[in-house]
């Protein structure tokens, strides 16, 4: 059953369980290995964090911007310094804001990196675009159904982080012993 749902939907991916795993390479629950650095990988999306939120730890402070993790699914947060609502947090847990994930998210450019520019919504979103000027940045319907095709893009700390195609939503996922 594992085998089917990943074609329909996209391989699960859980930073837990890569804690947990042992060697270079991921496997997801199906059996297949994923999330190859020379490879595309289709990954779903994770409903729990989607539906009851995401439970963040603060990784990097970079670009004048503070920079979270999703513990279960990879989900990146950038919140410019003197707007981050999480500060004083090491750790939180953050619902996802539905309006902007429907409408698009108000972005500002953060930096140039990796032959991208790097933009952050207000509510935490960031995105890699090749487009230097955006003032939005929308989710197109295939994300939404398919889940994201995603490449991997740079090592930042004790994660690799991945970039979707489609959208440009950035992942990151815990580097295996």
């Amino acid at each position: 059953m594992p085998k089917l749902a990943c074609a329909l939907f996209g391989h699960r991916v859980s930073n837990v369980a890569f804690a947990a795993m042992r060697g270079s390479d991921k496997h997801c629950q199906c059996g297949s290995r994923y999330l190859d650095r020379q490879e595309e990988t289709r990954v779903s999306h994770t409903v729990s964090c989607f539906v009851f939120g995401h439970n963040y730890i603060r990784i990097a402070e970079r670009a004048g911007h503070n920079e979270y993790v999703c513990r279960q699914c990879g989900h990146p947060l950038l919140f410019s310094k003197d707007r981050d609502p999480y500060s004083d947090h090491s750790t939180f847990k953050k619902k996802v804001r539905y309006l902007c994930n429907l409408f698009g998210h108000s972005v500002h450019h953060v930096t140039a990196r990796n032959g991208f520019h790097e933009y952050a919504c207000d509510c935490g979103h960031s995105f890699l675009k090749p487009e230097s000027r955006k003032d939005v940045v929308k989710h197109p319907p295939i994300c939404l159904f398919a889940g994201h095709f995603l490449r991997f893009t740079d090592r930042r700390g004790d994660y690799d982080e991945y970039i979707c195609r489609n959208c440009g939503h950035t992942f990151y996922f815990l580097v295996t012993a």
